[in-house]
């Protein structure tokens, strides 16, 4: 395994480790706890990997074009493994399993729609603060992001279980004994749709990387994998 992919799993199941602990319990905090533990994260991995720890901000990365096809793969398996890796250490920790799920008043078009426009703010917020050479070296991009999942699980986390990445529904029902593994499946396709939004906005708002001889890929303080 390289030390890119090993930097992702670590990192992903660190982050899985304090949603199923944080969730399980039924912390008041959680969007803090889990928040915060992303920055620490992703300051932490991103000179290694580029700090992804999730699968929809791969695919808009690699959308962008700063990663092949083959080395999104490689990511995606990274994560998915360090997602159940996680969750199952968290769920022996806490003696029980959490699920991603709809809201009680929630219908499953507000879930989903939820979960894609959260993905879409988180996936267009890291490129525009990780892969802009406008913004190179800048020491905020952590924190942007780590922000957006606090913001989102406490807007929406009531509606669509607050999930905007793959790694964490799939990991949370994988290890709850394929739990709501249909939604967990909806929810990472709409993650998915939402970080195609996000690359075709950042790509209006910043077209000249899309052009001949822009820059692609991540920006200094993220271009560990590049």
């Amino acid at each position: 395994m390289s030390d890119k992919a090993a930097a992702e799993l670590i990192g992903t199941a660190i982050l899985l480790f304090t949603i199923q602990v944080s969730v399980g319990q039924n912390a008041a905090l959680a969007p803090l706890a889990i928040g915060g533990i992303l920055i620490a994260i992703v300051f932490a991995g991103g000179p290694i990997s580029g700090a992804h720890f999730n699968p929809a901000v791969s695919f808009a990365i690699a959308l962008r074009g700063g990663m092949s096809v083959p080395e999104m793969i490689t990511y995606w398996a990274a994560q998915l493994i360090g997602a159940i890796v996680g969750s199952l250490c968290g769920g022996i920790v806490t003696s029980s399993y959490a699920t991603v799920s709809i809201g009680a008043d929630a219908t499953l078009t507000q879930a989903l729609l939820a979960e894609t426009v959260f993905t879409f703010i988180l996936c267009f917020v890291i490129l525009c603060v990780a892969t802009n050479p406008k913004v190179e070296s800048n020491h905020y991009y952590g924190l942007s992001i780590g922000l957006v999942i606090v913001a989102g699980a406490i807007s929406v986390g009531g509606i669509s279980g607050g999930a905007f990445n793959p790694a964490v529904a799939l990991g949370l029902s994988i290890t709850s004994g394929m739990s709501k593994l249909f939604y967990a499946l909806l929810v990472s396709a709409a993650n998915l749709v939402g970080g195609i939004v996000a690359v075709g906005c950042f790509r209006v708002v910043l077209p000249s990387e899309f052009e001949a001889g822009g820059t692609v890929g991540e920006t200094a303080p993220l271009r560990g994998y590049l």
